[in-house]
């Protein structure tokens, strides 16, 4: 539940819409929606499906998105973690040649 109540929480950031608003459009309270999106809720599907509506989805596209979401969520994080193991490595190669550079320049200082 709390995954899908994350995926609700973004579409409803996406459309630009306060959770008071979409409280309003699903006929429900602010706590009640904050309880959705949080996951502290069990969603029934008809309930799921008059949110998909408010989204103008139909319940599998909603679900399709909640899945869709994860899987860019895990892709988004290993192309971070491979741009900060590269980063990483530019930061040993930098570190090298400053070693090295310091070290030319002592050799300097001392004949």
């Amino acid at each position: 539940m709390k995954n899908i109540g994350k995926t609700i929480r973004l579409l409803r950031i996406q459309k630009g819409w306060e959770q008071v608003k979409f409280a309003k459009k699903l006929n429900l309270s602010n706590p009640a929606v904050s309880k959705i999106e949080t996951g502290f809720t069990t969603i029934t599907l008809s309930r799921l499906h008059q949110i998909a509506s408010v989204f103008n989805l139909t319940t599998a596209q909603l679900l399709a998105q909640h899945i869709t979401g994860n899987a860019n969520e895990r892709d988004e994080c290993a192309e971070i973690l491979n741009k900060i193991r590269q980063r990483e490595e530019e930061i040993k190669q930098i570190q090298t040649k400053i070693i090295q550079l310091y070290e030319e320049l002592y050799k300097k200082d001392t004949v």
